[in-house]
């Protein structure tokens, strides 16, 4: 029985499966020896197996693969139209890939950063040819400032006056909170008390009123000094309380986890009632006094008031982003009309956010 050829590194005999050769010994190899697949066989210039890379007889060349993921077709480099994509489809489609990857339009049609389909297509179609399409940012941009339209400018201007109005409205609303927070350590001082404070239920106008009066700054500004002093106390009693941690009675405690205690400061009630001072009779006036269990008109208000407060905070913030979402999107068209104004002249820049 004639002796069955070897070949490849596993020296074993044709079994069928796709081999490759070299280029410079003439064996035959295994593409799942050499870790070469089939498909990237058209992409190999020159093969020079393990061995002969090992002797410094040669080395393996590739052509230039397509830029499309997942294509293996090497890239038109041969003849007047050179490529970096084996078909022009192929360019297309690499090019919608990128743009999508990297669009950063959103649903409401203002924009964060990057560059958009419609910014893309402007710069694009102000070049004639690749060359020139390649100089680009070569220049440093042209426009010292991006062009504003009278309509740009007073949309601008109202945004502002928005931002401000709703920076001052987040101010009433921090003073909302401190005050409620007041409220409820005084309704918990007087334990039976209902302690609802009408002003609570005032609407922004009357709170802001009450807010930039004089009784008003100096309620709001002893309950934050109140409030200051308080955490203080706390913050010294819990470290009081750390560094005794370790001994008991003179002997040390055992290793293990500590259970986690709550620094409470004990509060007379005529101290935190003190905070509004006697000379403000009306502001003690407009707090409910019933019995907490009977008055179930203000059942639950500290939480509900609370609540109140943290959402009218959440929907001035959501306001704030989308005014600067719009403010950024009013300057970036500016500065692509700047761009294109720029490129009437023969200039050639990209604009930079």
């Amino acid at each position: 029985m004639p002796q069955q050829q070897l070949y490849c590194i596993c020296r074993k005999p044709d079994t069928g499966q796709w081999m490759i050769a070299c280029d410079f010994c003439d064996d035959w190899y295994h593409g799942s020896c050499v870790s070469i697949r089939e498909s990237q066989s058209h992409l190999i210039e020159t093969y020079a197996c393990p061995s002969c890379t090992s002797k410094r007889l040669g080395t393996t060349t590739w052509k230039r693969k397509c830029r499309l993921p997942g294509c293996d077709n090497p890239a038109l480099v041969d003849g007047d139209k050179k490529s970096k994509f084996c078909t022009h489809e192929h360019g297309v489609a690499w090019f919608k890939l990128n743009i999508q990857a990297h669009s950063k339009d959103t649903d409401d049609g203002l924009r964060n950063t990057g560059i958009s389909v419609s910014e893309l297509s402007a710069i694009l179609y102000s070049v004639s040819n690749v060359r020139e399409f390649k100089r680009l940012g070569n220049v440093p941009p042209t426009p010292s400032s991006p062009i504003l339209t009278l309509e740009d400018q007073a949309r601008l201007s109202a945004l502002n006056q928005q931002k401000a109005e709703i920076e001052k409205r987040l101010k009433y609303i921090e003073h909302k909170a401190r005050y409620i927070e007041y409220a409820k350590l005084r309704a918990t001082a007087q334990k039976t008390v209902c302690g609802f404070d009408r002003k609570l239920v005032w609407d922004d106008a009357e709170w802001a009123e009450w807010c930039d009066s004089d009784e008003g700054a100096r309620i709001l500004d002893r309950i934050r000094k109140f409030k200051k002093t308080q955490d203080e106390q706390k913050n010294g009693a819990s470290a009081d309380d750390g560094a005794g941690a370790g001994t008991v009675n003179g002997e040390k405690r055992k290793r293990g986890r500590k259970a986690k205690q709550q620094v409470t400061v004990q509060l007379d009630l005529r101290d935190i009632l003190n905070v509004v001072g006697n000379s403000d009779d009306d502001a003690v006036e407009d707090v409910c006094m019933l019995e907490r269990r009977r008055c179930s008109r203000h059942a639950s208000w500290q939480h509900i008031r609370a609540e109140e407060v943290e959402l009218d905070e959440r929907v001035c913030r959501d306001a704030l982003v989308k005014i600067e979402r719009e403010e950024q999107a009013i300057r970036q068209r500016a500065a692509i009309r700047s761009f294109k104004d720029s490129t009437k002249d023969g200039g050639r820049c990209i604009v930079a956010n």
